[in-house]
């Protein structure tokens, strides 16, 4: 199964976004997208906080948000 972090990356790179527009769109700070796609979560806020980056983040990427949800907590 793929991981989240390299699900939003090649999304977004198929896509031909950068971080800093993905940032502009979500108003999520540039280094928390880059923590997701890192999968660096310790550097993540509370988990209740995350969850919301992640859906918003699969949303702005035309991703399924709950899949995306799915993949976080396993």
């Amino acid at each position: 199964m793929e991981t989240l972090g390299g699900w939003f990356q090649q999304a977004r790179e198929r896509q031909d976004f950068s971080l800093e527009q993905i940032a502009s769109k979500t108003r999520i700070q540039q280094r928390h997208l880059q923590a997701l796609e890192e999968e660096n979560f310790a550097s993540l806020p509370a988990k209740v906080f995350t969850k919301g980056f992640v859906r918003s983040y699969a949303r702005a990427l035309g991703l399924d948000e709950d899949e995306a949800l799915q993949l976080f907590l396993t």
